[in-house]
């Protein structure tokens, strides 16, 4: 490709190599960033039940927040990986540079809006008196740094769609030891360094992703010289960004329905005490750890569809989602196995009461059987989006988490108290895991579909 390091070529050779050669080293960095989650409760968890209850909280809602800069990301990544596939060098360059300056408006747009809202968005969600003042110092700092969030991603997301797994991994690790470095020392202070509790937290957060938004803006510009600063005047940069936007509009709000129905989760569960809270939002961090492959499909799975469609090699499209959804289903229920088996031992290691304790090891016990489901669903979407069809991908999400995750919650937390919203949750995953598996490969579009033209 012209002006752009050499791209993967993904229209040939076997997909689900493809696959793997994507998901492995995705995986790794994905890991890395989980595992700040799960470090930053151990630390969080230190503090007391309800500042851990305060950060479960706030995970859900970031997410949704960041939820906006992914589904751009996901724009851009159909976009560039179907150009890519025509064999288009000069658009990579053009739309992967109109992809961040886009990304960085809305996501301060929503930073601005967001934090006068913290108060009354999280005593909606069922957030205590004991619990706010730790969520507000916790979220005041993350919508605060939130812009610098953007361009590790974006940056990431435009290199999947040229085929590169590694980079973007790597970045995400760098990510992943600052933030496991400093969480103790801003947490509980070291030296002339105070103790901060949970804003050291969220300040440990912001200097990672400050330190790799540097780095991800340096290797798009020097090493792969896929960035264009020249101003390509409005009728390009406004095509371009409608172009963006007609993937990433709906995907970004394609990506809001899972934090949006977790959030749901959460408020049925608040009902049951700040312990049953900690306990659910540690069940699902660690669960995250099992569904991390799942993930990474999920953002391999869309330069795939792109790169294919792009091409017109329709079967090979097929065969992607086919290859990913067996993998969705066989990794889900090995990894369901292991927690089933290890659970009980693990809630002591992050939670210091016993009812969060049991409420984490009977999650443990159930929802990762139905984890698959949601591999299927994330991958359905994620491939979609890259075939320029997002309306498909928004059904999927839509079909997990309003038609089934909420109602299915809800009904869980009438029937069966604190148990029963974790078995709603696991009935809504396996239900739409089948569903959508099913329709996708029975009735579902498998071609790339293309904007218009400038």
């Amino acid at each position: 490709m012209a002006s752009t390091r050499a791209s993967n070529d993904l229209t040939q050779g076997s997909v689900f190599r493809h696959i793997i050669r994507l998901v492995a080293p995705m995986s790794f960095g994905i890991l890395a960033m989980m595992l700040v989650g799960v470090i930053d409760a151990y630390w969080v968890g230190r503090l007391g039940t309800d500042q851990q209850a305060a950060v479960q909280f706030v995970f859900p809602v970031s997410m949704l927040v960041m939820s906006i800069s992914i589904g751009l990301g996901a724009g851009a990544v159909s976009v560039v990986a179907r150009a890519a596939g025509r064999g288009d060098g000069e658009s990579t360059k053009r739309v992967a540079t109109d992809a961040l300056s886009l990304s960085f408006i809305m996501v301060l747009l929503v930073s601005v809006i967001g934090i006068p809202l913290i108060d009354p968005v999280f005593r909606a969600m069922g957030a205590t008196d004991q619990m706010m003042p730790y969520v507000r110092e916790y979220m005041t700092i993350w919508f605060a740094g939130a812009v610098f969030m953007v361009g590790p991603m974006v940056a990431s997301n435009l290199l999947r769609a040229m085929g590169d797994a590694i980079v973007p991994s790597v970045i995400m690790i760098i990510a992943a030891v600052i933030n496991m470095i400093l969480d103790p020392i801003l947490i509980f202070g070291l030296g002339p360094i105070p103790a901060m509790e949970v804003t050291g937290a969220a300040l440990a957060t912001l200097i990672a992703n400050m330190a790799v938004f540097m780095i991800a803006l340096g290797v798009l510009v020097f090493r792969e010289k896929m960035l264009d600063f020249s101003w390509p005047g409005f009728d390009t940069l406004f095509w371009n960004w409608r172009e963006i936007a007609r993937i990433g509009a709906p995907a970004s709000g394609s990506n809001m329905i899972g934090p949006l129905a977790n959030t749901m989760v959460f408020a049925a569960m608040a009902p049951f005490g700040e312990p049953a809270v900690a306990g659910l939002g540690v069940g699902m961090r660690v669960e995250a750890l099992a569904l991390i492959p799942l993930f990474a499909l999920s953002g391999s799975i869309g330069p795939i569809t792109g790169q294919n469609g792009g091409a017109g090699l329709d079967h090979r499209v097929r065969e992607a989602f086919v290859k990913s959804f067996l993998f969705c289903a066989g990794w889900g229920f090995a990894m369901a196995v292991m927690l089933f088996v290890l659970g009980r031992f693990l809630a002591p290691v992050f939670l210091p009461s016993a009812e969060g304790q049991a409420v984490a090891s009977t999650y443990w016990a159930i929802a990762p059987f139905a984890m698959g489901g949601y591999g299927v669903a994330m991958a359905a979407a994620a491939g979609f989006n890259g075939l320029g069809r997002p309306l498909i991908g928004v059904a999927c999400n839509a079909f997990r988490g309003v038609a089934l995750i909420i109602p299915l919650a809800w009904l869980g937390n009438y029937l069966g108290g604190a148990n029963g919203v974790i078995w709603g949750l696991f009935a809504a995953n396996l239900i739409a895991g089948v569903v959508i598996a099913f329709l996708v490969l029975k009735f579902a579009p498998l071609t790339a579909k293309e904007g218009g033209k400038r």
